[in-house]
């Protein structure tokens, strides 16, 4: 018992001078210091403005090397992938009952060398800090949501449903991949400057913008969506999404209209009268896609198509166009090595305009033939892609002509 009443004095009496050792060392104002350099750190970190909304910070960098080849001139740039550009962003939510909750995204695009902005004189093409998205949501579990701000339509992405995971190199769209490079043969009397007036604008479907949108809650497997925005433009849109033995399947299907005199919201303004000088006044677009995939096996089909037509309403004289595309991609997605899925596709485009840029009878067309692999590593949520698409162009007009453009590309996406 004495024993033990000395060990816990010797313990006692050495604390206490341990601890008169530490007031000595620093002073004797140990805990107003650290006090004061705690409130410097609070106050340069970045932190939340409140406790009961989260944040989370997420993002991407997408970027690879392109090799081109247009007959006349051949190339290689470093690129930054514009079907899924390299990006940023913030978001969070709150729980306001067992129903209802809040929340909100704020999302930056940081693009250097677009791969839809280089051409044969320009390996860079213009610095590019976008924002994509600044938006605000209430959502129901029985009503559905309600999201305020810039957005996207409920068309966005109806033309780009694939199960497969071989959209990040080859997405159903304008060609995204030298496409700002000139057509033209040497031999050529006229045309257009670059490939991408021939797919004009691509998959049709609303972008983002300023807009009000509701989606409704999942019914059944199907999601409906209805937006309203810019000055003017609105749309709808119904997804469906389904499990049926050892098959996966989805789909989207959309329609909208605007009236804001740019069509800004779908991607170009392409139906300008060259002789003119008229802007699109009125377009209507309606949209579509599916993917299946075959579970056990991994092999996939997938296939869009879309059709768009304008009203020049205040162009004398210029002619309305309709664009319309069909697309379809297949191959193999499994998981052949421990990384993550591999997957193998061939893929085919065909990109048709009537009444071309405004012009009554002109026509032309784009055809896209391409083949690719994406490999998924799955511990680095990171995709490595390798694509081929060879591209062809046309019209009517016998006193153009054109070259043809391969183009291929490698590299790699990785999300945060």
């Amino acid at each position: 018992m004495s024993f033990r009443v000395f060990g816990a004095a010797l313990l006692l009496s050495t604390a206490a001078v341990t601890s008169n050792a530490f007031a000595a060392d620093l002073g004797g104002d140990c805990c107003a210091d650290l006090e004061e350099r705690v409130s410097e750190l609070e106050a340069t970190t970045a932190r939340k403005g409140n406790r009961k909304v989260s944040l989370e910070i997420y993002g991407q960098v997408n970027t690879a090397v392109m090799f081109w080849d247009n007959g006349k001139e051949s190339n290689a740039y470093v690129v930054d992938n514009d079907i899924s550009s390299t990006r940023f962003g913030f978001k969070g939510k709150a729980k306001i009952s067992p129903d209802w909750s809040a929340g909100f995204k704020i999302e930056i695009e940081t693009q250097l060398a677009a791969s839809n902005e280089v051409d044969e004189n320009n390996d860079d093409g213009p610095q590019q800090i976008n924002l994509r998205k600044a938006e605000w949501y209430l959502k129901s579990k029985t009503y559905g949501q309600v999201t305020v701000g810039q957005g996207s339509f409920a068309s966005d992405g109806a033309s780009h449903v694939d199960l497969s995971g071989t959209n990040v190199i080859a997405q159903f769209d304008d060609l995204k991949f030298g496409e700002k490079i000139d057509p033209r043969s040497i031999m050529s009397a006229g045309g257009q400057g670059d490939y991408d007036d021939y797919t004009r604008g691509g998959s049709y479907e609303y972008n983002r913008g300023n807009r009000v949108r509701y989606d409704t809650p999942t019914i059944g497997g199907f999601v409906a969506s209805a937006a309203w925005g810019e000055d003017d433009a609105w749309d709808v849109a119904l997804r469906y999404a389904t499990e049926a033995g050892a098959f996966k399947f989805a789909a989207a299907v959309a329609y909208g209209q605007f009236t804001d005199g740019t069509g800004s919201l779908s991607n170009d303004n392409v139906c300008e009268s060259p002789a003119q000088g008229g802007e699109c006044q009125e377009a209507e677009i309606v949209t579509g896609s599916a993917s299946l995939i075959h579970t056990p096996t991994g092999l996939f089909v997938t296939a869009g198509a879309a059709r768009r037509e304008f009203d020049n309403i205040e162009t004398l004289g210029a002619a309305n166009e309709e664009n319309t595309w069909w697309g379809v991609r297949a191959g193999i997605s499994q998981k052949f090595f421990s990384l993550g899925k591999t997957a193998l596709y061939g893929e085919y485009q065909l990109h048709e305009n009537d009444n071309f840029r405004g012009t009554l009878g002109l026509t032309s067309e784009a055809e896209i033939i391409g083949a690719g692999i994406v490999q998924k590593i799955d511990a680095a949520a990171m995709e490595l892609y390798l694509g081929y698409r060879h591209v062809e162009v046309d019209d009517n007009d016998p006193a153009n002509s054109f070259d043809d453009l391969d183009v291929v590309t490698a590299g790699a996406r990785i999300k945060f």
